[in-house]
């Protein structure tokens, strides 16, 4: 795998538990993820570079709930794969249907229920779909096709940095970093 994958990463593709260190600090804070990115994607690229130097100034807080966020797809194949990396990104599938809304600028709108049937193996990942989740999960390409032995399609946004950026934040943050967001465009 490449250089860029994440240590957390590593232990979900191992099949291994992401200890607390590693894992997103507050289990809340993933359902705001898709609110930002409806602010922060119209941005322009300065716009943009301001948003993400915020986010990462921020400190990074005391963990809200003690427990590390659980992976909820225990199936085998690259759609369960692929939804316990976004998970690690701290998005359920609520999080991923918005999220994925938004950065194909709505032309994928598909329920939560249907990225739960991709998480537990029940629906294909198409490479399309691989292209989407890949504009939000800082993986590379080349990494995600020898993982799922699918290729993916281009992305149609690349926001996978400030995806895992956010995952030390807690949902006040991110709802701070939205405001301000919103302030520039």
């Amino acid at each position: 795998m490449g250089e860029k994958l994440h240590e957390s990463d590593r232990l979900v593709i191992a099949g291994e538990p992401v200890p607390e260190e590693l894992a997103p600090l507050d289990f809340h804070a993933g359902g705001s993820i898709p609110g930002l990115l409806r602010a922060f994607l119209p941005l322009n690229p300065d716009g943009r570079s301001e948003v993400r130097a915020l986010v990462r100034s921020l400190p990074q807080r005391e963990r809200t709930d003690p427990t590390s966020i659980t992976h909820a797809y225990d199936a085998e194949g690259p759609g369960p794969l692929v939804m316990r990396l976004l998970r690690n990104r701290n998005m359920n599938q609520v999080a991923v249907a918005k999220s994925v809304f938004m950065v194909t600028t709505g032309r994928r709108c598909w329920a939560a229920s249907t990225y739960a049937k991709i998480g537990h193996g029940t629906k294909e990942l198409t490479p399309d779909l691989l292209g989407d989740f890949s504009a939000l999960l800082d993986v590379p390409a080349t990494d995600l096709a020898t993982l799922t032995g699918i290729t993916p399609d281009p992305a149609p946004a690349d926001v996978g940095g400030l995806v895992w950026d956010l995952r030390r934040l807690t949902r006040d943050q991110i709802e701070h970093v939205i405001k301000a967001a919103e302030a520039l465009a």
